[in-house]
Order: C-alpha cells, then sequence, then structure tokens
C-alpha cells in the first residue's frame, strides 16, 4: 500500500470512532425512528426482530453494505436481523423497477436502503411502490463524485449533480430518510485533501478506502433521534395485537379470529401450544390459495455465460399459482444470439404449459406464467459475453404462497407468517384449531401508509 493510501485510510478509520456525534443532524432521521426505536429498545429477553434490505444495482453490491451490517449488528448485539442484498450489478431504474416484484415487496423488510441509477421516473416509481405495497422505512441517498472515465481520471463526472436535486425531492414526497451522501463525499475529499479518482476501483466503482468511507456517512446517520419525534405512521404501521386483546375473537372450539386492517400477518408464539396441534387459516371466512395476490415469483435463474443477471426479469400470473418449480426450456430453432428463443414451459405440478418466443407475449395455457418480449435478458447477456445460447439452456423460478395453509405451535418468541399481500383494507384472519391449544401470545400486523396494495403478479 503506498503511503498516500494508507494515510487515506487512517484518515477514514479515524473519523469513525467520533462519526456519529460528528455528523450533522438529518431532521430526514425522523423518517426511520419507528426502526431506530425497536433497535434502541431490544433487550436479550425482548429482542427486536428487523428485515433490512439493500436493494439497486453494482454500487450497492458492493463491499460496503456488509460493512453497514456488521456495524449494525456491534451496535445492537440483542437484534435479531435479518439482512439481504438482492442488488443487480448493471441494471438501472427501468430494469430494477421490473425485478422488484421478485424481489423486493415479496419479501417486505422493516428498513430499505435504496440507490440505483437510471431514469428517474423508475426510481420514483420503486419508491412509491414501496410505499403501497410494503410498510417498510426507507433511506435514500445522493450519488458518491465519481469520474468520467478511467481515460479522464481528474475529470469529475457532474452529470450527477441533477440527479442529485431529483432524489431531494423523491425523500420528502414518499417519507423518506435522505442522506446527502455527495455533498459529504465533497466536503470530506476537500478537508483531507483526496482526489475523487482515489476512492476509486475505475470510472464509479469504489475501492476498499471507498468503501469503508461510503459506509460511515451512511451509518453515521442510522440513529436515534427520538426529539424529532415518534411518527410510526409515516411508512405504514406495525402494530402488536395481544392474542387476548379486543381485536381478537375467542370461539367455543377454540378458534381465534384476527380483526386487522393491513396486507401481512405474522404470529407470535407464546411457547404454550400443544404437542400435534394445529388450524386451518381462513382470510375473510376463505381460503387463501385462490386469492391471487398472496402468492410470488422467485427471481428467475441468471442467463447463460456466467453471466450474474437474470435470464428474464419479470414472470406475472393472471391465475393464482400453486406451489411449484417451473422450467423453461429454450428449443433448437432459436437463434444462436438469443434474439429470438423458441421456448416450451413446464410446471412441476402444471404439467407442460406451452411454447412461445421471446418475440412475443406468451401466457401460458393455465394462466400461471405470463413472460413480455422486453423482459428477456438473454440476447443482451450473450452479446455482452461475445457468447452463443448453448443447447438446451433453461430458466428455472418458482411460484410459493405468502401464506401459511396450517399453523403449528411454534417455541417461544418464533414469528410465523400467515398471510402477506392482501389489500391494505379491513379483514378477518381465522384460525381454526385441532388437537388443543395454538401457543399464539399476539399477532403484528403490518398496514402500508398509502394506496392499496397492487398484486404481486402485475
Amino acid at each position: 500500500m503506498t503511503t498516500r493510501l494508507f494515510a487515506m485510510l487512517l484518515a477514514v478509520l479515524a473519523a469513525t470512532g467520533a462519526a456519529r456525534a460528528a455528523a450533522p443532524q438529518n431532521p430526514s432521521a425522523a423518517c426511520i425512528q419507528r426502526t431506530m426505536k425497536a433497535l434502541e429498545a431490544s433487550t436479550a429477553q425482548n429482542p427486536a426482530h428487523v428485515r433490512v434490505l439493500f436493494y439497486g444495482q453494482s454500487i450497492t453490491a458492493q463491499a460496503w453494505t456488509k460493512i453497514v451490517q456488521k456495524r449494525l449488528a456491534e451496535r445492537y448485539p440483542t437484534v435479531r436481523f435479518e439482512f439481504r442484498n438482492a442488488a443487480i450489478g448493471g441494471y438501472t431504474s427501468n430494469v430494477l423497477v421490473r425485478t422488484a416484484d421478485h424481489d423486493l415487496y415479496p419479501w417486505y423488510p422493516d428498513l430499505l436502503f435504496f440507490h440505483v441509477y437510471g431514469p428517474m421516473d423508475k426510481y420514483e416509481e420503486i419508491v412509491q411502490r414501496v410505499r403501497e405495497r410494503t410498510s417498510a422505512e426507507i433511506v435514500l441517498w445522493t450519488s458518491h463524485l465519481n469520474i468520467v472515465s478511467k481515460d479522464k481520471p481528474d475529470q469529475v463526472n457532474t452529470s450527477h449533480d441533477e440527479r442529485a436535486v431529483q432524489i431531494r425531492a423523491v425523500a420528502p414526497k414518499y417519507r423518506c430518510m435522505l442522506i446527502d451522501l455527495r455533498e459529504k463525499w465533497r466536503r470530506h475529499l476537500t478537508a483531507n485533501n483526496i482526489a475523487v479518482k482515489d476512492l476509486l476501483s475505475d470510472a464509479v466503482h469504489l475501492n476498499p478506502q471507498g468503501c469503508e468511507l461510503y459506509a460511515r456517512l451512511i451509518e453515521e446517520e442510522l440513529v436515534r433521534r427520538p426529539e424529532l419525534g415518534d411518527d410510526p405512521a409515516a411508512a405504514g404501521t406495525i402494530t402488536t395485537v395481544p392474542a387476548g386483546g379486543a381485536d381478537v375473537a375467542h370461539g367455543p372450539d377454540g378458534r381465534l379470529t384476527l380483526r386487522f386492517t393491513g396486507n401481512r400477518v405474522l404470529a407470535v408464539s407464546d411457547g404454550s401450544g400443544a404437542a400435534g396441534a394445529k388450524a386451518t387459516l381462513l382470510l375473510d371466512g376463505k381460503p387463501m390459495e385462490g386469492v391471487k395476490e398472496l402468492w410470488a415469483i422467485t427471481r428467475p435463474s441468471v442467463g447463460p455465460a456466467k453471466i450474474w443477471m437474470p435470464a428474464v426479469n419479470h414472470v406475472a400470473f393472471d391465475r393464482p399459482p400453486v406451489e411449484e418449480d417451473w422450467t423453461l426450456t429454450c428449443l433448437g430453432d432459436s437463434t444462436p444470439d438469443g434474439k429470438k428463443i423458441h421456448f416450451k414451459l413446464q410446471g412441476g405440478v402444471t404439467g407442460d404449459d406451452g411454447e412461445g418466443w421471446s418475440t412475443e407475449r406468451f401466457v401460458s395455457r393455465s394462466g400461471r406464467a405470463i413472460l413480455e418480449p422486453p423482459d428477456w435478458r438473454i440476447a443482451w447477456t450473450l452479446g455482452y459475453r461475445k457468447a452463443t445460447l448453448p443447447e438446451g439452456f433453461k430458466v428455472t423460478w418458482r411460484s410459493y404462497p405468502l401464506f401459511a395453509r396450517v399453523y403449528e405451535p411454534q417455541p417461544a418468541g418464533t414469528r410465523t407468517l400467515l398471510l402477506q399481500g392482501c389489500a391494505n383494507q379491513a379483514h378477518t384472519l381465522t384460525l381454526i384449531p385441532q388437537g388443543g391449544k395454538l401457543g399464539i401470545g399476539a399477532f403484528v400486523v403490518h398496514a402500508p401508509a398509502t394506496g392499496q396494495a397492487q398484486p404481486a403478479g402485475r
């Protein structure tokens, strides 16, 4: 390591210890106070459960996210974090808006870190959909400084300055925390006499020193600020409903009926359930298998030539799916460049479900799979890799329920997803037991702040 790089790393590390105390007060931190309050209140006896998702493209896939995760886990050792990074390198907002139906909304984070380049209308559309479909608190930030190209290492790319203005407008519109990382980055470089290129591995991606700084500038603003006031409804509500409370009716046969408004419900076990007991579930008095909104599809598998991107960006459905694995097989009369692919589709339960071409809209015979021509990524992949379509290439995905068909007693403190994705309105959820007590101590109900949740298959 050169003396200059070593000095840069020391500057970043030395600042980390006092970073949160020295960070300027950010009033938009009010938009993550539900999460921060839960983190601060967590104890070994009553741990908080927090799901954290990082979503975007290659910058959001870099090592700085692991640093932030590590530091949050160290700051809050009793919290039961679920961290996930679903970023896709090279996917700008106009593409990510499609994959989000598989990656983002079904995972339903408590806290979302989101950054992506690309058209701002699609960027805003993703943020809006998070607000409509989940109760996640959202952290947005402006982009770091980068250079025009490696051939012009001293020329700063100013094209993202206008984008920063637009991001600053989107954040308050949807009650998101805004971290003005671009200005903080600029000030840090000036104060420490560091060139923009010195924190980059190429024209835009971060080197290890850049990742350290990026992580610090994000993590130092994740603080509890009670003086800002607690507005738990800013991102939607997360409400704990005791099983013995007024919103839970108890039938003579032991059934429980929860009255709730929202689109996601979990059961929290108190550990008192009877061995061998189980319960069937009804939403608004009906089985949930036939409710299309309560189903999701995994991100399709990656494309050929050892690419990291999915072969197909989006799979929709017209009819309620069933839980099964799907296989799309490219047939021999497809073009080698992947621009016109003839394929057949088969579901593990559905069976043969039709043939189609990548150049035409495809609706499977069952209505459980819909593919649009712009969502195919294979031709781009083959061109990028200078490769040809492998014989019999397969794309796979899985359709799965966002509900529990049967609830069985769990160890104390266990949280079980009962349903997710229904319209964000008033409902009843009924658990009909067999074989004894279910041992549910409470329900946790999530309700988005705005709008009605849109079906995952659209």
